[in-house]
């Protein structure tokens, strides 16, 4: 199996410091990741499985106080599964939506851990392809959890902020277009994975 997975921080233009009450923010981060299956056998090779994904998830934030701080993202994503086999499902996920999170961080220097807590709605949909015949399935995904992390000052104006959810709850629904019939997914527990990687990395310009 080959993966190639790439991923890097957006930055905004604004101005002043970290973690400043009154003071706004914005950052996020964008992601990208190809896993490729291939079975060989001697003298015989032959690609199996590639599945892509890609992720863009834009934030804005304030601080009420010096340690508390609220904001918003906005999450775009997709996936595309290709079995490259005849007959094989090829399936394609798109979602979009938002995450509220509150964050309290501790200390005053340049590294700051937090705890902080997230709630992610993400509609979508998902349509799988065999030959000329596709179906589609309307998706909705709500998460809720609780996570710690840190933010690290590197510059005046420039921080890194890195977050590991530990304590979360994930409902996913699915239902096929033009149908009532419903299939839902939950997952709670010790790191759920409600709200995408279990470990995300952003880096933030505050106003």
């Amino acid at each position: 199996m080959k993966k190639i997975f790439m991923a890097a921080a957006i930055m905004g233009i604004v101005t002043s410091g970290m973690a400043q009450k009154d003071s706004w923010y914005v950052g996020g981060n964008v992601g990208f990741s190809s896993t490729k299956n291939k079975y060989e056998n001697r003298s015989t090779s032959v690609d199996r499985t590639k599945t892509t994904s890609w992720a863009f998830s834009p934030e804005i934030g304030t601080f009420l106080t010096d340690n508390w701080q609220v904001g918003v993202g906005f999450n775009i994503g997709g996936a595309k599964s290709d079995p490259n086999t005849t007959g094989g499902t090829v399936s394609t996920t798109t979602r979009y939506g938002g995450t509220l999170y509150t964050r309290y961080f501790f200390g005053s220097g340049a590294f700051r851990p937090f705890l902080g807590a997230n709630a992610t709605v993400l509609p979508g949909k998902i349509k799988n392809t065999v030959g000329n015949t596709s179906t589609e399935l309307q998706s909705f995904n709500f998460g809720i959890n609780g996570n710690a992390g840190f933010a690290y000052a590197l510059s005046k104006r420039v921080t890194a902020v890195g977050s590991l959810g530990v304590l979360g709850f994930e409902q996913t629904t699915n239902k096929a277009k033009g149908s009532d019939v419903k299939n839902k997914t939950s997952t709670f527990g010790l790191d759920a994975n409600s709200l995408g990687n279990r470990f995300t990395i952003g880096v933030y310009y505050t106003l």
